[in-house]
């Protein structure tokens, strides 16, 4: 064998047994990391489902958390609204193109969330309206709208989270936004006093006084006869030098709540107003450096007419006149200084004309002219001044109050009515609605039945009218002195005496009005002394119709007929359309049986007032004095007519007809009466005489005594009783009945007769 072949040879057989050897070893390692294959798979399987139920377990954990946050974010708000503000505030800081109205909804709805925990009835500037996070937040958030110029108006918050959003401002003394926001939330509520505080409460911190005294104003609205507000008023009035804070003094002298810091204020204002002698001092050195300007003289006549110098006042006058004859005040304080002599009544009515000419003096001076003219004899004239006035000056409230008032007084109701029903839309007045009230009294007043039953609409009518007119000036003492009038009217007499206070003080000592009506609330409340007193100073004014009229009320109500006769007739001699001291004069005159004067006052009622079913029924009464059944009967009908609830009217209308021998037609009418007023002795009195009339002793017997339980002093039917129980001979009862009888007439011959033949018969 070649050597060669065999190393070949040699060599191929060592590298098969090589490779054979490296193949066993791979095979070998081969399945030991298969083995560590499978041993790592079932590793990694024990792993995987640990970590899978660690996972579920943490998603487990996580909901609950995301339920813990949700009921967190439910039940404190300000957790919600801090992470929907913080939301907000990440989409608005990171954009850089703001759309507003992309993320509006988002940016309210955080907004109001975040504020919602805060009360509208927060204390307005109280420092504990916002958390330090909640602050924070709102801060970040304002400062970004600012950034947007986003306005208020523009978050379109509704009424109650503009109101909460304003505290918050205001806290945060971000004065626009809060004012605005207030200003939103009192196009809502303008009557909500927090809103109205915290609007003051601003322009306080701006310094600006006429806005104070906006908002301020307005809470007196809602609370006017609250002691502070008009205390702060009064104050910022007087900063302004405004005269008005006198009458919020006033108010609070009225209200009877005045301390000596209010009486100090009022001191002070009067003071800085200048003593006329002080006054007088300056306006004589303007004078006498240059006494060529008129308005000086002017200011110079006013202060000597105030200080009572009328003669240098009228010298004064003429010479400013003299300067400028175009000076309508001093034309029309010229007017009034020669109004009151008789021997220059021409010349005051010139002076007046010149003065409305140049429409100086106001509604004062145009009724001075029209006064002089009526003087003058010139009525017609007078009234075509004062309507020509009203129609140059339609929407002159005062002017049409004053003029439908002197129609008032004269009796012409319905020109007054007329007056204030031409009133131009928008025209509102605390005058007028003192008319209005007047106008519903003064019909009362004419549509009187005597029950006082058909009083009341007008009466009611008629509070509201005052109260209108309180609203609009709660300083108008002529509305709180027709309040009182009507609320005693209506027997609300706790009410009146409260007004009539009010009114006493508000109006001044020379109006009588006040001190009239006092005295007759007084002689409602039967004190005699305090109605002699009131009526006593208000006649140091004057004795006017109405002061005669009160003295005669006083004087019936004390007893004295002759007396309150004589001062009837002197009220009515001043004033012949005095409706209610006509009336009482009929009744003083059939008090003493002068049954027909009291027919001829009635029918001067009538003419006055067809209306008045007290009168007709007065009439009735002095035709049954008199006898004149019929006639009688024919006015208690037509009474009946207008007021079938009269039951007083139904029981003289039952003794009308046993008068007419008419039994029958009596017995409806009285049962009526006492199915009206079961309490009305007179009718049951006349039952029981109806029954005597048809033979029915027990059943008048009875109607007797029910009329001595409604009314212990009623004497005829005592008288009855006794005699009923006299003829019966039950002497132990008829002697207790006519002791009853005396006891009320001690004078009563025919009771004291029938008790001694009683006491004679008594076993």
């Amino acid at each position: 064998m070649d050597p060669l072949t065999a190393v070949f040879g040699l060599a191929c057989i060592g590298a098969g047994a090589g490779a054979g050897f490296w193949l066993r070893k791979a095979d070998s390692r081969l399945e030991s990391l298969s083995d560590s294959t499978l041993v790592l798979q079932q590793a990694q399987a024990a792993h995987f489902s640990q970590l899978n139920d660690e996972v579920k377990t943490l998603r487990s954990q996580v909901s609950g958390m995301g339920e813990l946050i949700d009921a967190l974010r439910a039940t404190h708000p300000e957790i919600d609204g801090a992470l929907l503000v913080h939301t907000v505030l990440h989409q608005y800081e990171s954009s850089a193109s703001f759309d507003l109205a992309t993320t509006q909804n988002d940016a309210i709805a955080a907004l109001e969330t975040l504020i919602s925990p805060i009360s509208p009835d927060s204390t307005v500037g109280g420092e504990d309206v916002l958390s330090s996070t909640t602050e924070s937040l709102l801060t970040r958030l304002l400062d970004v709208f600012a950034t947007r110029n986003i306005a208020p108006e523009s978050l379109e918050l509704g009424p109650v989270s503009a109101h909460r959003l304003g505290h918050a401002c205001l806290h945060l003394r971000r004065y626009d936004w809060a004012e605005a926001c207030f200003g939103t939330a009192y196009r809502s509520s303008p009557g909500n006093m927090n809103i109205l505080e915290a609007l003051e409460h601003i322009a306080v911190l701006r310094g600006d006084d006429e806005l104070r005294r906006h908002w301020l104003e307005a809470r007196m609205t809602v609370a006017p006869d609250q002691p502070e507000l008009l205390r702060a008023h009064a104050h910022l009035l007087a900063k302004l030098g405004d005269e008005g804070a006198e009458r919020d003094v006033r108010r609070l002298e009225a209200l009877g709540v005045e301390t000596a810091a209010d009486r100090s204020l009022l001191s002070g204002l009067r003071a800085r107003a200048g003593s006329r002698s002080e006054a007088l001092e300056s306006i004589e050195l303007a004078l006498a450096e240059n006494p060529n300007r008129s308005e000086d003289w002017c200011s110079y006549a006013k202060l000597l007419f105030d200080d009572g110098e009328l003669g240098k006042s009228q010298q004064a006058v003429e010479r400013c006149l003299e300067i400028d004859r175009q000076n309508g005040e001093a034309w029309g304080l010229l007017a009034q200084l020669l109004a009151p002599l008789s021997n220059k009544l021409d010349e005051a009515l010139k002076a007046a004309v010149h003065a409305v000419a140049l429409s100086a003096g106001g509604t004062k001076l145009i009724f001075l002219k029209s006064d002089l003219l009526m003087a003058s004899g010139k009525v017609t004239e007078s009234e075509e001044a004062l309507q020509r006035a009203l129609l140059e000056m339609p929407d002159n409230a005062e002017l049409r109050a004053r003029m439908a008032s002197r129609k008032l007084m004269s009796g012409h109701i319905e020109q007054a009515q007329e007056l204030l029903d031409q009133t131009p839309l928008g025209i509102d007045h605390s005058l007028l609605h003192v008319i209005e009230g007047r106008l519903h009294l003064a019909r009362g007043d004419r549509q009187r039945d005597g029950t006082g039953e058909t009083d009341q609409t007008l009466l009611s009518e008629a509070i509201t009218a005052f109260n209108d007119a309180l609203r609009l000036d709660r300083e108008s003492g002529v509305a709180w002195l027709g309040l009182a009038r009507t609320k005693r009217l209506l027997g609300d007499l706790d009410g009146a005496q409260e007004d009539i206070s009010r009114a006493l003080r508000l109006l001044s000592d020379d109006d009588p009005s006040a001190s009239s009506e006092a005295a007759l609330l007084s002689l409602d409340l039967h004190d005699l002394s305090a109605a002699s007193k009131y009526i006593e100073a208000a006649a140091i004014q004057g004795h006017s119709a109405t002061v005669h009229y009160v003295r005669g009320n006083i004087a019936a109500q004390s007893g004295h007929l002759d007396q309150a006769l004589m001062h009837y007739d002197k009220a009515l001699a001043s004033e012949p359309a005095h409706i209610r001291a006509r009336m009482n004069r009929s009744g003083v005159l059939l008090a003493l049986n002068e049954g027909r004067k009291v027919l001829d006052d009635c029918e001067i009622l009538l003419d006055l007032a067809p209306s008045l079913v007290l009168a007709r029924y007065r009439r009735a009464e002095g035709y049954m004095h008199l006898s004149e059944w019929e006639k009688a009967r024919d006015d208690l009908k037509m009474v009946l007519e207008s007021a079938p609830h009269h039951y007083q009217a139904l029981t003289k209308l039952g003794s009308c007809y046993l008068s007419l021998q008419r039994p029958e037609r009596a017995e409806g009418p009285l049962n009526e009466a006492i199915r009206l007023n079961p309490n009305h002795a007179p009718a049951w009195h006349q039952r029981g005489l109806l029954y005597l009339d048809l033979n029915e002793s027990d059943a008048a017997f009875d109607d007797f005594q029910a009329a001595v339980r409604c009314d212990g002093n009623h004497l005829d039917s005592r008288i009855h009783i006794a005699a009923t129980l006299h003829d019966r001979e039950r002497h132990d009862e008829a002697a207790a009945a006519w002791r009853s009888v005396l006891a009320i007439d001690p004078d009563n011959a025919t009771a004291r007769k029938c008790l001694a033949h009683c006491e004679v018969n008594i076993v």
